[in-house]
């Protein structure tokens, strides 16, 4: 007896596939032979070579290595891990060259700040493949909280038209609209709790760059605390000891139960640094809001046990170095603490240039040509308070949107603590109270988009989407045999 089937399942017999070229072959090849070929040409020209070109190729390289490998494990996270890292390249960016303009009035730039320029653009070619193919986040820019910070972006790029000088201004609104553009992808691609974690251990990691750049320059060349302090060429003690509360304060909110080894690590090394730097308001600004942060949450014995970790570590760094010993007993043998290390002067001068132009001020990045406008024993490069700074350059305009700004940090914030007891909630309202502490004596806010001040921006999403996680819990996803109904064949 035969058994015939209805529907046979035809046999075929596999053919050789046709051979394909290997397109991921080829290109590294034609990349490999574009490195061999530019390398031969600067050994050939080397006398022509300036090391300003090769630092800046090398930093590409590293830049797109970087990327490359980002792109190559990140699997299904490919788009949200691509910005991340161009997020962490951008914050990075100021300690990859070191330099300080000393002539700004003039128009005479130094060679580091190009270096610096060309960096942003190896962000933007990665940043706008990116954006080709995931445009959707350029319609969430001027939505919700964050579009207080693109409108702070818009202000500031009409008042460079009035600028002092409006190149240089312009040249600083390249990075405050790659920064706001960058975050508001970063904001669209973080979809749960663990991409936000995500995105502030990459932060954190960048903060912790800006510290090791320093520290590294101090181990190559210990003149450098030649003054009793540690500083970097283009970063003044004062926002060094910034950047290091943030990054103590960032390591407190990620810090979770068994996994404390990375984060007690960045946080020893962020008061090393601070210590170093002997910044006053970074120092009082990272003690009160290490403290908050642990009172907040009911944690007085972790309080009073962060408070104690400080004084031992500046006991032992006091010791280890004499000549930040010398410096602190020479400075509170002056009469600098009461002036605020001299910055009541400036304020006074600089309130006087303020009401000349008090609704539209004048023009982004203007302060950085204080000191040839006001009389005072130094030259200082800006107003040295944040919220000074941003009426000096974009007047009452700018500075209600400032203070909006922070008005939705603080509202989204205190709201979440209400809710529900969540310490990143905590710690990132203990970062954000670390850089208004900073920004009433520093730039820490108001004008050059630095880390600390893009730090600001970030926060204002952050804050927004952890009041929408605690507003509406992430669901839980039911079984799939829940979800698809059982379908009999027959």
């Amino acid at each position: 007896m035969s058994v015939t089937l209805e529907n046979p399942v035809r046999q075929f017999t596999p053919r050789p596939a046709a051979s394909k070229p290997n397109t991921r072959l080829r290109s590294g090849l034609w990349i490999a032979a574009l490195c061999l070929l530019t390398a031969g040409a600067m050994t050939v020209f080397y006398a022509l070579v300036s090391d300003q070109a090769i630092s800046i190729m090398v930093a590409g390289v590293g830049i797109f290595a970087l990327l490359a490998v980002v792109m190559g494990i990140s699997g299904a996270s490919r788009s949200r891990n691509l910005v991340f890292a161009l997020w962490w390249i951008l914050l990075s960016s100021e300690a990859f060259f070191s330099y300080m303009t000393e002539d700004a009035e003039s128009g005479q730039v130094t060679t580091g700040a190009y270096s610096e320029v060309m960096v942003w653009l190896f962000i933007i070619f990665a940043f706008v493949l990116y954006s080709m193919k995931n445009p959707q986040y350029l319609r969430e820019i001027f939505t919700g909280s964050y579009k207080w910070v693109a409108w702070f972006g818009v202000v500031c790029f009409l008042s460079c038209a009035y600028a002092e000088q409006p190149f240089f201004s312009l040249g600083w609104i390249v990075k405050l609209f790659l920064a706001i553009a960058l975050l508001a992808a970063c904001n669209h691609e973080i979809k749960n709790s663990a991409d936000m974690r995500t995105f502030l251990m990459v932060t954190q990691w960048a903060f912790a760059f800006l510290l090791f750049m320093p520290m590294l320059r101090l181990i190559s060349d210990p003149a450098v605390l030649a003054t009793g302090r540690l500083f970097d060429v283009g970063t003044a003690p004062t926002m060094l000891a910034a950047d290091a509360g943030i990054l103590v304060l960032l390591s407190l909110a990620l810090l979770q139960p068994g996994r404390r080894g990375w984060q007690l690590f960045f946080a020893t090394f962020g008061m090393l640094v601070m210590i170093l730097a002997a910044g006053k308001a970074g120092f009082v600004a990272c003690v009160f809001s290490g403290l908050i942060f642990f009172v907040w949450q009911g944690k007085f014995k972790s309080a009073i046990w962060f408070l104690l970790g400080l004084v031992v570590a500046v006991g032992v760094v006091v010791v280890l170095s004499p000549s930040l010993a010398a410096y602190i007993t020479s400075y509170l043998g002056t009469d600098q603490a009461g002036t605020v290390t001299g910055r009541s002067d400036v304020w006074s001068a600089g309130w006087q240039l303020i009401k000349q132009r008090m609704i539209l001020g004048r023009g982004f990045m203007s302060s950085r040509f204080l000191a040839y406008k006001i009389s005072v024993a130094w030259q200082p490069g800006h107003l040295h308070n944040g919220f000074l700074e941003v009426l000096y350059n974009n007047g009452l305009i700018g500075l209600f949107v400032m203070v909006m700004m922070h008005a939705m940090i603080i509202r989204n914030l205190i709201l979440v603590m209400r809710k529900a007891s969540l310490p990143m909630a905590a710690g990132c309202f203990a970062v954000y109270l670390n850089i208004l502490i900073n920004g009433m004596v520093s730039r820490a806010f108001g004008s050059r988009p630095d880390a600390t001040f893009t730090m600001l921006f970030a926060l204002v999403f952050v804050s927004e989407r952890l009041l929408k996680q605690v507003s509406q819990p992430e669901e839980e996803q039911a079984p799939g045999w829940n979800l698809v109904p059982a379908r009999v064949q027959y």
